[in-house]
């Protein structure tokens, strides 16, 4: 039997837990793998207008967003929808997805992932980016990178 991971009560403001500047976005590891004993992870991400991530599909985990500040376009497949702050999006494991901010201000977002273990994908290699070079790395990590949003 494995002995489980022993995780501890932590708390962090706005602005802390490993920060990591990211093409436009920043984003802030708030629950690590290591901290929720592969429970869960969260990010705040902040992007900058007009931002977009690859069409994506995760297959090792569940992915929940809460939309803190500005507008976003986020994209299941061929439909759409559209999100402002106070929305509430859940996009279950093996769904191509991917967000958009839209207009002339910046967003900024909670990102939950269930199981743990994006946090290591997004240090290593920057998720939250367009390129499709990175679909190799995506991989190990049960991701698959399909290409750009549809317009």
């Amino acid at each position: 039997m494995m002995a489980a991971l022993q995780t501890k009560p932590y708390a962090l403001q706005r602005g802390e837990g490993q920060s990591l500047q990211l093409e436009g976005t920043q984003v802030f590891v708030m629950a690590s793998s290591e901290q929720t004993g592969g429970a869960f992870n969260l990010f705040e991400v902040s992007c900058l207008p007009g931002y977009a991530t690859a069409l994506q599909i995760h297959y090792a985990e569940d992915v929940a967003v809460y939309v803190l500040e500005g507008a976003l376009t986020f994209f299941w497949g061929d439909e759409k929808k559209t999100a402002v702050a106070g929305s509430y999006l859940f996009q279950p494991r093996g769904t191509p997805h991917g967000f958009r901010v839209e207009g002339v201000t910046p967003a900024r977002i909670l990102y939950l992932t269930c199981p743990a273990g994006l946090d290591w994908f997004v240090i290593e290699q920057g998720l939250l980016t367009p390129k499709l070079e990175s679909a190799t790395a995506a991989a190990r990590y049960k991701i698959e990178i399909l290409g750009l949003l549809p317009e």
